[in-house]
């Protein structure tokens, strides 16, 4: 029985790490798309989340066999749910590549991970009660980061512009939410359902705001690897990866080993598209992606 148990332990921390790097290759293929295919986020963005929304949709109701209209028959959570896929899920797929588009993979991907400090801040305001150290030294971590990213250490000299510090902020914003608003829908139905219904009506919203099919895009087979790249092994298989991980190993371990996601990142966009980083910049992506295991560790 230990076996058995050491056995699926090693499977889960194998399936997690998949699960980070999987969704980091797909940050670096969607800058491929931006700036060697000139595709843009209003295009792709809606397009990815309905079709990644169906697909997952399927899976769930025909090979999971769960009830897709379960979260529509109560008022509040059928509310809860446009508002997870509003705010979060459409808020931030298109705030994270619009976000691709202005800077490359490995920044924005690192800004998603401030949230975790942002989160901090606003329950610590909210039921005024103070921050605990390793939290205070959670929030100094990410915001020196992200300092050191933004500035390279030079105040007076910015290396992400204001458009791309004021989308990284709506990008972080958004994480919030997506990790925020659905808390209560995954204590009652299945993540695959609440995922799914967010991916189709964040789909809808976006497509209905962005009319995608009026933006000249010019589709190659170049164009359709990389879109079915970006649905399948960059959305879909990571999220059913990180499910199995989680029932495997538990949220905290496998939070933990899918932090290899902003890594990843920035070694495929250096690796496979030329992406520029200084050393600077590695060291305020290892600031703000410590914040995962220094709230993660237990002092004595």
């Amino acid at each position: 029985m230990k076996e058995q148990g050491g056995t699926q332990r090693k499977r889960g921390f194998m399936l997690a790490f998949l699960a980070g790097l999987l969704w980091g290759a797909s940050s670096p293929v969607a800058q491929y798309l931006f700036e060697q295919k000139d595709i843009v986020s209003e295009w792709l963005v809606p397009y990815r989340l309905l079709c990644a929304g169906i697909l997952l949709f399927v899976y769930a109701v025909v090979w999971k066999r769960q009830e897709p209209w379960g979260i529509w028959k109560e008022k509040r959570d059928g509310i809860r749910q446009v508002l997870f896929s509003i705010l979060g899920m459409m808020g931030m797929q298109y705030t994270f590549f619009v976000m691709v588009q202005e800077t490359n993979a490995g920044t924005a991907t690192i800004f998603q991970y401030l949230n975790p400090a942002v989160l901090i801040l606003y329950y610590a305001l909210l039921y005024r009660v103070p921050p605990k150290a390793k939290e205070i030294l959670a929030v100094f971590c990410s915001v020196s980061g992200i300092f050191l990213v933004a500035t390279h250490g030079n105040i007076h000299a910015m290396s992400v512009s204001g458009k791309g510090l004021f989308i990284g902020a709506l990008v972080v914003l958004t994480t919030c939410f997506y990790g925020v608003l659905p808390a209560p829908l995954l204590k009652k139905y299945p993540a695959e359902m609440v995922c799914a219904w967010a991916m189709i009506l964040g789909g809808v919203v976006l497509t209905l705001a962005t009319r995608p099919w009026r933006i000249a895009a010019s589709i190659d087979l170049g164009v359709v690897i990389a879109f079915l790249v970006i649905v399948i092994p960059g959305t879909i298989l990571p999220f059913c990866f990180y499910l199995a991980a989680v029932a495997k190993v538990g949220s905290v371990y496998a939070g933990l080993l899918s932090s290899v996601e902003p890594v990843a990142a920035t070694a495929f966009a250096f690796l496979f598209l030329g992406t520029k980083f200084q050393s600077i910049d590695l060291a305020g992506f290892a600031l703000v992606l410590s914040t995962m295991f220094i709230l993660n560790y237990k002092f004595t």
